[in-house]
């Protein structure tokens, strides 16, 4: 038995699990033992919302009897039901289970339950459960939505690795947007790059429910894991065209791979660079400079930064299973 035991409970089945093998990775670098159990969504698994919230529960009860015999914490890696998720955790597992909720968008960039005045509300009387961040974006939105509310902020975890396919300079770069349409994607800031660079690169959007956008090439379908992989690690840039957003898994697995993620300056992209070529303003023409910078960048120095990423993650996850408390502030 370990006080750096912990049991994860992955509530997105499929659309965490790259993200849980890095947080398992980061956990087990403080020398407890890691167990994971996967409660896939509704998008996965089929089914409705309610069986989603049945599997998430009984899952949390499994969690419960592992930590009562080990002393483990209990991470759950995106709230089912947003700010009830609190109560729900503090009621099945009890006063004596230490238990963290990672809370990704504290205001959802897509429809969610759980999130309005009444839900934090009552998820306050789950004070006990640490809430954690990966961006101080979202530090500051859960601070002015739950004054109550103390977040923890810890990075975001991230698996250098090399992918099967690599990318070879021949023609025109390639810049991709991936992942599924969200109404904060700035499509009228994809139009304008598209007018300006749709004659020296290749521009390709590729994920579910895009609508057609000027001057790229797009591509309505579900990307599988493996075909993720394989678009960003042949892709010259990966475009994060987000209006609002709190951290890009996209961005993260962008890097790992070696291939540099161009997103929005004060961003949370920000805190993965030494500096900000990769950062772009509101014109599209900063952004074209930095798809250029990003083009020219080299593979390995870009995969040395994700390795850097990477142990300052488990460095800090490290400090906060020992200590208890978040390793940023």
């Amino acid at each position: 038995m370990s006080p750096r035991d912990v049991v994860i409970v992955n509530t997105l089945g499929g659309a965490l699990r790259h993200y849980t093998r890095g947080l398992v990775a980061a956990l087990g670098h403080a020398g407890g033992r890691v167990s994971v159990t996967h409660v896939d969504e509704p998008s996965v698994h089929g089914g409705s919302g309610v069986g989603w919230v049945r599997r998430y529960l009984t899952a949390l009860w499994s969690a419960r009897r592992t930590a009562r015999l080990s002393g483990a914490r209990v991470v759950v890696t995106w709230p089912v039901l947003g700010h009830l998720d609190r109560l729900i955790m503090r009621v099945v597992l009890g006063r004596r289970i230490e238990s963290a909720l990672v809370m990704h968008d504290p205001r959802p960039l897509v429809h969610a339950r759980g999130y309005g005045k009444r839900s934090r509300r009552i998820g306050a009387l789950g004070q006990r459960v640490r809430v954690v961040v990966h961006s101080e974006t979202a530090a500051t939105a859960l601070r002015d939505d739950c004054p109550d509310l103390v977040p923890e902020l810890l990075p975001h975890p991230v698996v250098p690795r090399r992918s099967r396919v690599e990318r070879v300079a021949v023609g025109r770069p390639v810049v991709r947007v991936l992942g599924q349409f969200k109404p904060d994607r700035d499509l009228g800031l994809l139009a304008d790059i598209g007018k300006q660079l749709g004659g020296t690169c290749r521009l390709e959007i590729i994920g579910r429910r895009w609508p057609a956008v000027a001057g790229w090439d797009v591509t309505d379908e579900f990307v599988s894991e493996d075909r993720l992989d394989e678009l960003m690690a042949t892709a010259d840039a990966v475009l994060v065209p987000y209006k609002r957003f709190f951290q890009s898994g996209i961005a993260i697995r962008s890097l790992e791979l070696g291939t540099p993620a161009v997103g929005p300056a004060g961003s949370s992209i920000a805190d993965l660079y030494p500096d900000e070529r990769y950062l772009a303003t509101d014109s599209a023409s900063s952004w074209c400079d930095a798809v250029t910078a990003a083009a020219a960048a080299d593979p390995d120095e870009t995969r040395a930064l994700a390795a850097r990423a990477d142990r300052a993650c488990r460095a800090a996850w490290t400090r906060w299973l020992g200590t208890g408390h978040a390793a940023v502030s």
